[in-house]
């Protein structure tokens, strides 16, 4: 019973739980863009949008109390470009990402390659969070959110299971 037990609470876990953690958000969000489309993802970020928009009006007209914050969405040709463009890479990581999965699955040896591979990519997402332009894309909550996720569990679980599958098992 203790061998099984010990089974399940393995070192392997650093490699699982954030890859099915990341397939299933990225199963969800992708589903969302694709089908919902830019608008939909304009509207999750309306608070910032919002905040962006008023920080511009006080720039250009600082005695003005009016504010374009309440204003709806607009998609304009360059935004629906971008989107577009942003659409294409998600999709392209919507392919590659299970594939990755596939193959750690079937070939272990690959696992620390991988999570080497997707700790640079969290310390990539770290640093744009810690940016000063963050804020402009980014309310202070999901900012403090995503840090503490990606410190306290993608960088510990990633990085933890490449250094000890690579310097250490």
């Amino acid at each position: 019973m203790s061998e099984r037990i010990a089974g399940i609470f393995s070192w392997e876990l650093l490699f699982w739980m954030p890859t099915l953690l990341d397939a299933l958000l990225l199963l969800v969000t992708y589903g969302y863009c694709n089908h919902e489309g830019v608008l939909w993802y304009l509207n999750t970020q309306a608070d910032a949008i919002a905040k962006q928009k008023e920080t511009n009006d006080k720039k250009d007209d600082p005695k003005s109390n009016s504010s374009s914050a309440e204003a709806p969405i607009n998609v304009t040709p360059e935004v629906h470009s971008v989107w577009v463009l942003a659409m294409a890479a998600y999709s392209a990581y919507a392919c590659l990402f299970p594939l990755a999965i596939y193959w750690c699955t079937i070939e272990p040896q690959f696992r620390s390659s991988f999570c080497w591979a997707m700790t640079i990519l969290m310390l990539i997402k770290t640093h744009t969070m810690i940016k000063g332009s963050a804020d402009q894309t980014l309310n202070d909550s999901k900012t403090r959110e995503g840090l503490n996720t990606l410190l306290f569990f993608y960088l510990p679980t990633y990085g933890g299971y490449a250094i000890l599958k690579t310097f250490v098992l």
